[in-house]
């Protein structure tokens, strides 16, 4: 991820979210086995720092008990799905929560942000993808390139 992170990614800017099946800190599971430090949570918890990222939720609630996976048959409720969000664009973070969804496992992680700073100006109008250009053979192997 680190490598794929370095050569794509603006990364002062940088937001990364997705169901990690890691819970970065024993606050964020209850039931199942005991919770313990593991080598992919270490490895996250590296690149977070590497990058200057923040778990956005944690830091907002910093002591929340509120979880995004439950399986019922195993007892078990973690927080394995969030935002990883550059430390310089947190305070254009102006909500951020974990509501219910209808995935059977899952709950939504969501965060919005607010750029009422002056820093960046709304455009002229709204961009529309234009979809025949899927059917465009040189436009999607270019896509594919880039």
């Amino acid at each position: 991820m680190s490598n794929c992170l370095i050569d794509n990614s603006e990364i002062s800017t940088l937001m990364v979210g997705g169901d990690w099946n890691c819970t970065l800190s024993k606050i964020d599971k209850i039931g199942g086995t005991i919770w313990k430090p593991t080598n992919y949570r270490n490895l996250i918890l590296t690149t977070m720092d590497a990058f200057d990222l923040v778990d956005i939720q944690r830091l907002r609630h910093p002591r929340l008990r509120k979880y995004s996976y439950e399986s019922k048959s195993l007892k078990l409720k973690s927080r394995i799905d969030f935002f990883l969000v550059a430390k310089n664009l947190t305070q254009y973070v102006k909500k951020s929560e974990i509501y219910p969804s209808i995935a059977p496992h899952h709950r939504a992680i969501y965060f919005s942000l607010s750029w009422t700073n002056g820093k960046s100006t709304r455009g002229n109008g709204l961009w529309k993808f234009n979809n025949t250009l899927l059917k465009d053979e040189h436009y999607v192997t270019k896509i594919r390139e880039t």
